[in-house]
């Protein structure tokens, strides 16, 4: 054999090893190539339905903020419980604001059969009859709810009147 005919048969068993290394190794990479790609299509899908969800729960964590704020004003308006204390403060804060000196304040518990458990208040003060209107109105917008069952006014001057109200406040 010659020098061209052995280099030429190396050649040929050269060409013929990458042919067979092409078929034995690049045909099944080109497999892997399908399902990674495959793998991409579902890793996708599976990535917008997270976000779906992520924005259900993004959307539903906004509006449970936004309930315990409405559910926080509700138990300032009317509390788990007598909290007899904190509308004591809260009616001698009022009275104050509009000019008042509470005198008498006194307490009972009832049960509405449509209201529920209420607290009656009889509450004596004394001030200027414009007071009187601004304490109404402080009443009417008081975080804790309460309703003016009956008022009764007695003029103890030109300009001072001294009155008696009967408040009911409501507990859960």
């Amino acid at each position: 054999m010659t020098k061209t005919g052995s280099s030429q048969l190396v050649s040929i068993l050269l060409l013929a090893l990458i042919i067979f290394g092409s078929i034995f190794f690049v045909v099944p990479l080109r497999d892997n190539i399908d399902e990674l790609q495959l793998s991409r299509v579902e890793a996708s899908d599976s990535l917008l339905l997270l976000q779906t969800e992520y924005d259900s729960l993004s959307a539903l964590s906004e509006e449970i903020s936004k309930s315990q704020a409405t559910q926080d004003a509700l138990i300032k308006a009317v509390p788990v419980g007598v909290a007899q204390d904190e509308l004591i403060l809260e009616l001698v804060e009022l009275a104050e604001e509009a000019g008042f000196d509470a005198n008498v304040m006194n307490f009972s518990l009832r049960t509405d059969q449509e209201f529920g458990n209420t607290i009656g208040i009889s509450l004596s003060l004394a001030g200027d009859y414009d007071n009187l209107i601004t304490f109404l109105q402080a009443i009417e917008n008081a975080e804790r709810l309460m309703q003016v069952e009956s008022i009764a006014v007695q003029r103890t001057s030109t300009t001072g009147i001294s009155f008696s109200l009967n408040i009911e406040s409501y507990y859960q």
